[in-house]
């Protein structure tokens, strides 16, 4: 019983730690840009276009996604885990109510996602 509560915690330890180290490593490279900017503006030194372009651009990569992306997205997982429950049915027959059961939830968030996309542009 231990050793599978240690596992949980250790799986989603080193899930936290990536999120986390991630995003503390975005904001020393934000930190230190905003230091060089600083300490070009106290010595008078011009900030160059190019620099104030590249802080302040998003890059597109790092948008949101879309409704219908992440709908889609949840949408699909939740049919390859009902699918996958359907397989592993024919070896444990419980299998495949649980499975189907959980594909239901990214299922109907997936669902929920596409029609806010179409029902978000009508209004839009």
């Amino acid at each position: 019983m231990f050793e599978q509560v240690l596992d949980t915690f250790i799986l989603f330890g080193f899930i936290a730690a990536i999120v986390l180290g991630s995003q503390y490593l975005n904001m020393r490279r934000r930190a230190r840009v905003h230091e060089t900017i600083e300490l070009a503006l106290k010595q008078g030194q011009p900030i160059p276009p190019e620099l104030l372009d590249l802080i302040t651009r998003r890059d597109p990569d790092s948008q949101k996604p879309s409704d219908l992306r992440w709908g889609l997205i949840a949408l699909s997982t939740g049919v390859g885990l009902a699918i996958f429950g359907q397989v592993m049915g024919a070896v444990e027959s419980d299998a495949r109510t649980v499975l189907t059961g959980i594909a239901a939830i990214p299922g109907c968030i997936g669902i929920a996602g596409v029609l806010l996309h179409f029902v978000g542009r009508r209004s839009a």
